[in-house]
């Protein structure tokens, strides 16, 4: 789906972090009377009027979450419109303050002080709400008596601020433009309670009554019991022919095996009798076909950071100069939710805004008529929506094991993750990319598209191999190897016999662990026979 409080007892860094653009991190414990040494210049004047406003002694309140930590944030500075927020409660009050302070007319001055009753502070954004180009505060708080947290906005003003109540709470938030107006919403997370189901609301600005207010809300699965990964971006791509574009991913793309085609179509279509009358049922992902286009050169072109295979933008018409307008009007902006479920398990939600219906969506959870929730994605194990290809979107993981002997230890059977993007237009998954992924290790294998249905894989613990085989369908059983994995580290590499092994160009230098692999051939099927190169481009770092 959110800094370690460290004591330092230098003024001169005390002051430092106090005043600074930008801190993640408090500097100092929250719960200590501060009576911070002079500063110099903007800062100093700063100072006295948090003094001022306070009275004398004040302690500094640090957000727990979000992108702004610091208790003294600094906006803008050097420029038009620059302001800092100070956060801070008084000796003899267990309330905290908002001060805002702005630069105006070569000085500074505080044009408004706000109290609130709460424990604490979640967290701090500056978003435009209100559509007239400038940043509004928006602060969350936590409360004494609930989980949820309480929210208020304000908005600077030609005369002073404004501050902006806000009825709802919530346990997560996000804000960002979801309805695609050009103004930012506040969009708030809600578990479920004795009373009432896990929600998701919607805020827009009202002019008549200046604040944000309830404009949407949508039922979101009860069985969830924490938001623990949310992603905020392109969760869609809708590739109808008729818009000239197609989007395909890189050498690593393939279709859904015939496995997992199958399996997901049934899950989707008792889905969909569950709830007929439901506008969010999801059809399974059909297979698709896409050759392989990256070679090993641009896989190591790619930044350090990402480490992932790019996506290609193929056109009908190579000649035609405006596919990057026609693949912004292909994506469908919204929020995906990785969630932890009652069980155990994890599940995917995603919420966008439907234009032509003007209501919130979240297709891949579908109500059955025993109240409970179905969803293509619940899985057990730890793997997060992320953009797993490079393009941009936001891909969302559908998990199943793969084929093994039913004597097996299922513990060392890997499991197949087919990365799939939502297509919006024809309420549908749509697979980019199908893995098999090594959590511990630190790495995936992007699978060949001629091995989907045809080969199974095991992973073992002790000796940091992962093995690829060939499935024998007559005896239900792994057959020929294929391919083998290893991890070493500096002197295992020293030590084993690296005969027919060669090293793999993703290196992590940070761990100094050394992935090799091992090329196996089958005569059973020639075309199951992989290549140096092939296997060096499907090798990523996670």
């Amino acid at each position: 789906m959110i800094g370690k409080i460290k004591k330092i007892t230098a003024a001169s860094l005390l002051v430092l972090t106090m005043l600074s653009t930008g801190c993640s991190d408090a500097a100092f414990g929250t719960d200590t009377m501060l009576r911070p040494p002079r500063a110099t210049g903007d800062k100093a004047e700063i100072q006295d009027i948090i003094t001022q406003e306070a009275g004398g002694s004040y302690t500094l309140k640090y957000p727990q979450a979000g992108d702004n930590r610091s208790a003294i944030i600094m906006r803008n500075e050097n420029k038009e419109n620059e302001f800092a927020l100070a956060l801070y409660s008084t000796e003899n009050d267990t309330k905290i303050n908002a001060s805002v302070i702005v630069y105006r007319e070569q000085s500074w001055k505080c044009i408004g002080t706000f109290d609130n009753i709460c424990s604490g502070i979640d967290r701090v954004m500056f978003k435009d709400i209100d559509g007239d180009k400038n940043e509004e505060i928006i602060i969350g708080w936590t409360s004494y008596n609930s989980p949820q947290k309480m929210l208020t906005a304000y908005s600077m003003t030609t005369d002073g601020i404004d501050e902006m109540k806000i009825d709802e709470t919530y346990d997560e938030i996000v804000v960002s433009d979801i309805v695609d107006d050009q103004n930012d919403d506040i969009v708030l997370l809600s578990l479920s309670t004795q009373d009432s189901p896990s929600m998701a609301t919607l805020l827009q600005y009202s002019e008549q009554e200046k604040r944000p207010i309830s404009k949407y809300s949508l039922e979101l699965d009860s069985d969830v019991t924490a938001f623990t990964n949310i992603t905020v971006g392109d969760l869609a791509v809708n590739t109808n022919d008729e818009n000239g574009i197609k989007i395909t991913a890189s050498s690593a793309k393939t279709e859904s095996s015939k496995q997992e085609s199958a399996k997901s179509e049934s899950s989707v279509e008792s889905s969909k009798q569950e709830s007929a009358k439901s506008e969010s049922s999801v059809e399974s992902s059909k297979k698709e076909s896409a050759k392989p286009e990256s070679s090993a050169e641009s896989s190591k072109q790619e930044s350090s950071e990402s480490k992932k295979p790019v996506s290609d933008v193929n056109t009908k018409n190579s000649a035609n100069n405006n596919n990057s307008a026609k693949l912004t009007d292909l994506k469908q902006n919204g929020i995906v939710i990785d969630c932890e479920r009652l069980d155990g398990t994890l599940c995917t939600q995603i919420i966008y805004y439907d234009k032509v219906n003007n209501k919130l969506i979240n297709p891949l959870t579908v109500k059955n008529s025993s109240g409970g929730y179905s969803n293509i994605t619940i899985r057990s194990d730890a793997v997060y929506s992320t953009d797993i290809n490079g393009d941009s979107v936001i891909d969302i993981p559908v998990v199943s094991q793969m084929m093994a002997d039913v004597k097996e230890n299922g513990a060392n059977v890997c499991t197949l993750i087919s990365w799939e993007n939502y297509d919006s237009i024809n309420r549908k998954m749509k697979l980019v990319i199908n893995t098999v992924m090594n959590v511990k290790d630190g790495y995936y294998i992007a699978v060949p598209d001629r091995w989907n249905g045809n080969i199974t894989a095991r992973s073992d613990a002790e000796t940091r191999e992962m093995t690829f085989y060939l499935w024998n369908t007559k005896t239900s059983s792994p057959g020929d190897k294929l391919l083998t994995i290893y991890r070493f580290t500096e002197q295992q590499w020293n030590d084993v016999d690296k005969e027919g092994m060669f090293c793999l160009q993703n290196t992590s230098k940070d761990s100094k662990a050394i992935y090799a692999a091992r090329i196996f051939k089958t005569n059973a099927n020639d075309e199951l026979n992989v290549s140096e190169d092939e296997v060096k481009e499907a090798f990523v770092i996670l």
